[in-house]
């Protein structure tokens, strides 16, 4: 017989471990992603993104929302709404507002390849900090509770 958790894990904790797991979980599939994406595309440029990229910007990005999501639900009547309404806006900013014709870190314009590989990666990002990460950050069966 299972038995709950003796520990009660806090919201703040739940966020940033759920958001880690989320940035884990999230960096596989967009490891995923990138390399089908490069075999039907057949852009093989890796200057500026390839795995330590995909990684250093998943998973930072995914703890930062496991906090940003346990201060909203803490301090904000509807949270979780606030929260996912939030992540889906933000998303729909960086992945189909670009910032401009010039977004390599060199000046030089970005391949349009290279932008549905950017913009795969941020949607799947954002689908993961939106939706994955309240769904894990508050499951019972996940914190003992």
């Amino acid at each position: 017989m299972e038995s709950a958790s003796p520990y009660k894990y806090t919201l703040p904790v739940r966020g940033i471990l759920g958001g880690l797991f989320v940035g884990i979980a999230g960096t596989v599939i967009n490891l995923a992603f990138d390399i089908i994406y490069r075999k039907i595309t057949g852009y093989e440029f890796a200057e500026y993104i390839g795995i330590n990229s995909i990684i250093f910007f998943t998973i930072p990005t995914l703890i930062a929302a496991g906090i940003v999501y346990a201060v909203i639900r803490e301090y904000i009547k509807k949270g979780l709404i606030v929260y996912i309404v939030l992540a889906v806006i933000l998303t729909v900013i960086v992945a189909f507002i670009p910032l401009g014709p010039n977004m390599l870190p060199s000046g030089a314009a970005m391949p349009p390849a290279a932008r549905g590989l950017t913009m795969g990666i941020e949607i799947i990002t954002g689908a993961m900090g939106a939706f994955a990460l309240p769904y894990f950050a508050e499951h019972p069966n996940i914190w003992g509770s």
